[in-house]
């Protein structure tokens, strides 16, 4: 039996937990000890309690950093969380070192963590990446531009000294930590394998020739059966923030539409609720179960999160509302696609109804969502998380090997 520590460090909400979950349980099924180390405990126990998979709180960056321009890529999306100043950053890579050193892995997986993967370096422990196209940049110096749907004039001196810096950073902090330095900000990405897990056309950063894509690992079967306001109208899942700025505005737009809504928001006042529930509009206070809910309604509501796969596969247009710059991305591959519409972050609430009937009513939108998911036959997650968990068990033979020699 080996123990295998599943790392996630940076992100929110439950979609790293989600992709985790049917990994670990495959990992316990062949006879290892998957142990979950996550950003969010908070409802870690809810989830992950029924199986009961181990977990513990992983070390995070709390400290605010202030007076930084927006980021252009993800390396100046680092200097938020540790990577501006050594001296943090040692303190962190220590923290996981510490960590792993109570738990004795023989194996380390990787989602969304990248400071875990610098403290990672030099330990002899094999190591495998996964995540979403974002959590999996490419492998290029400097790491690319958010904004690939501007022209970014102007940009690319600015983002080689960031990766230069960053560069030095984490060379000082591997130093003294006795490991192997690096040449690039996307060496932090190195790993014995690297899956990711999307489509090819949803990739933020573009189709990768060299990409391994693995297509979306979920957990499909978790939370509740949907139940849906009784009618004859269009039924309309969405998965909302209960902090999205625009929400009071998007609910009043619900209200005046004529299908049928069915609304999951964690944490959602009661107020709200109560204020927004009627004949044609149900909330969910538990998580539903996504298989169902998606073959069940006809469009979904959603920020551009993992949902956003989820819609497509299953053929079915999206009104998506990002909130951060990774949904954003997201939102102009749909749209790219013409399987969806969007409110960006600045954009002006007072389209939303409009965009809402766009979403009912276009047919071209659920007719490219329909082309999409045609593309992808199967929406059966089991062949991805046994491709990943074979993986883990080839890394540990290989350590095994290298170890008798």
């Amino acid at each position: 039996m080996a123990t295998i520590v599943l790392n996630w460090e940076l992100g929110a909400a439950l979609g790293h937990v989600a992709r985790y979950l049917p990994i670990a349980l495959q990992l316990r099924e062949r006879g290892h000890r998957p142990v979950l180390v996550l950003r969010d405990i908070s409802r870690a126990e809810a989830v992950l309690g029924p199986y009961r998979i181990e977990f513990l709180q992983a070390p995070v960056w709390l400290t605010p950093v202030f007076g930084l321009p927006p980021d252009l890529n993800f390396t100046e999306t680092l200097y938020r969380f540790g990577f501006l100043h050594p001296e943090g950053l040692l303190a962190m890579a220590m923290a996981w070192r510490g960590l792993w050193e109570l738990l004795q892995p023989q194996l380390l997986v990787f989602d969304m963590a990248p400071t875990a993967l610098l403290a990672a370096r030099g330990l002899g422990i094999p190591r495998l990446l996964l995540g979403n196209s974002f959590a999996v940049p490419p492998r290029v110096r400097p790491l690319p531009r958010y904004r690939w749907w501007t022209s970014g004039a102007g940009e690319q001196a600015r983002l080689a000294e960031t990766d230069e810096r960053s560069t030095r950073n984490c060379n000082t902090v591997l130093q003294r930590l006795g490991a192997p330095l690096i040449r690039q900000v996307a060496d932090l990405f190195e790993a014995e394998a690297t899956y990711i897990c999307a489509r090819p056309p949803l990739d933020v950063y573009g189709v990768r020739q060299d990409g391994e894509y693995l297509g979306p690992i979920n957990s499909l079967n978790m939370g509740a059966d949907p139940l849906w306001p009784l009618g004859d109208g269009a039924r309309v899942f969405a998965y909302l923030k209960s902090d999205y700025k625009h929400l009071e505005p998007l609910l009043n737009a619900i209200a005046k539409s004529r299908a049928r809504y069915l609304i999951y928001a964690a944490g959602l006042p009661e107020q709200v609720r109560k204020r927004h529930e009627s004949e044609h509009v149900t909330f969910s206070a538990i998580p539903l179960r996504m298989r169902e809910v998606v073959k069940q309604c006809t469009a979904i509501i959603c920020h551009a999160g993992g949902m956003t796969d989820i819609a497509l596969d299953h053929g079915k247009p999206l009104l998506l509302l990002p909130m951060q710059m990774e949904q954003t991305m997201t939102s102009h591959r749909v749209e790219v696609l013409g399987a969806g519409v969007l409110l960006p972050i600045e954009g002006n609430p007072a389209v939303l109804p409009r965009l809402i009937k766009r979403l009912l009513e276009d047919g071209h939108l659920a007719a490219r969502a329909e082309a999409y998911s045609r593309q992808w036959p199967s929406t059966d997650q089991t062949p991805a998380v046994a491709r990943v968990v074979d993986r883990c068990e080839t890394l540990l033979k290989h350590a095994d090997l290298a170890a008798e020699t």
